[in-house]
């Protein structure tokens, strides 16, 4: 039974798991849900029915882990011995490398000896970044920050916490399987087509299953809540808006009445509402900053923050709206309605060109979705 909200989405009328229990959505499909240590304090995790190819004895296939914490591991633990145990866990799926989807990918591979697969690109990034020196990590995220006028406040609390990945995620796994975009993968019996995305991550994958009609999207289409879309240090120079959006229309071509098995909050249906909304959500945060430069000849990324997050941020909120501003003036950039002036000794400002509209000609906001 679907329950419908204002939102225009179909809700599965079902309570959340408990830490070591799992609830099945739709069949052979059981739901997972691990806590996490932040202000969106849980994660969905799927166990998918499968089989071992070699004798046809009952196994799991599970897609993303939770953070790497003493407290995900006990309650995988409690899973795994209790209401899962009448399979062995086969093979593990990770949607993209952040934490809370892959911070025990080593963990859970080394214990349960179990297959791990990843996109090539998410692998290769979580790899790389859990070995960077603290120092070195710290550094550069500070040193990138500052040059768009983030206050030092902010800066030093992310420079005292050195590797900030890796205080998240256990040794990752040194070997994969890659899953490729527009791949199939068999499970349970059942064909699921891998479709990546960029623009949350660099190539993160979502599964679709047409015969059951169910999108495992991760993070890349949530209820309620709209994915962070940032420029990172690592990854400065790009524009990962547009990404974000291309792997929305890919995933429009799937039935607007898909059954969407999120990373963060409730089932549901509606595909093709979320994705318009989630589109319009970046349509109208651009708009904002539109008429934020109407008012003022320049400004830093420090100052377009408050544009579009208004609401007192601490320091780690803080970096992740500031990663999200630099994303949509980069996408202003890139359209030229903005230009950016990089000054050795001073932070990066940004300026309206005569390409931007007029101000009358941009319309209000709709009402802000995002968390």
């Amino acid at each position: 039974m679907n329950t419908h909200r204002d939102d225009g989405l179909d809700y599965l009328d079902i309570d959340p798991p408990q830490a070591g229990d799992l609830v099945e959505v739709a069949p052979g499909i059981h739901w997972v849900r691990m806590p996490l240590p932040l202000a969106l304090d849980h994660i969905n995790l799927w166990l998918l029915e499968d089989t071992d190819p070699a004798d046809g004895s009952p196994t799991w296939t599970i897609i993303d882990t939770g953070m790497g914490t003493r407290l995900t591991k006990e309650i995988w633990r409690t899973l795994l011995e209790g209401p899962a145990a009448g399979r062995r866990p086969a093979q593990l799926i990770a949607t993209h490398y952040h934490p809370d989807h892959c911070g025990l990918a080593g963990w859970l591979t080394q214990t349960y000896g179990l297959k791990f697969r990843m996109t090539e690109g998410e692998w290769m990034i979580a790899s790389l970044l859990w070995r960077v020196p603290d120092e070195d990590y710290a550094g550069s995220q500070d040193r990138f920050f500052a040059r768009y006028g983030i206050p030092d406040e902010v800066r030093t609390f992310h420079r005292e916490k050195g590797n900030e990945y890796r205080n998240g995620v256990g040794h990752p796994p040194e070997g994969f399987e890659p899953v490729r975009n527009g791949g199939t993968l068999r499970i349970g019996g059942r064909e699921w087509s891998v479709i990546t995305c960029g623009g949350h991550t660099t190539d993160h994958a979502c599964l679709y299953c047409p015969e059951l009609d169910v999108l495992i999207s991760g993070d890349q289409v949530l209820p309620q809540i709209s994915p962070i879309i940032s420029v990172w240090w690592y990854k400065e120079g790009l524009s990962p808006l547009p990404d974000y959006l291309d792997g929305l229309s890919r995933l429009r071509t799937l039935p607007a009445g898909t059954l969407v098995l999120p990373s963060h909050r409730q089932p549901f249906h509606g595909l093709h509402t979320r994705i318009d909304q989630l589109s319009q959500h970046h349509a109208d945060r651009l708009d904002d900053l539109r008429r934020g430069f109407a008012a003022v000849s320049a400004m830093a990324a420090s100052d377009a923050v408050k544009i579009l997050f208004p609401r007192p941020l601490d320091a780690m909120n803080m970096l992740f709206a500031a990663g999200e501003t630099i994303a949509h003036l980069e996408h202003l950039v890139r359209l030229g309605e903005l230009e950016k002036d990089t000054p050795s000794n001073a932070a990066i400002s940004y300026k309206a060109t005569p390409s931007m509209p007029p101000h009358e000609d941009i319309k209000d906001s709709a009402e802000d979705i995002h968390f």
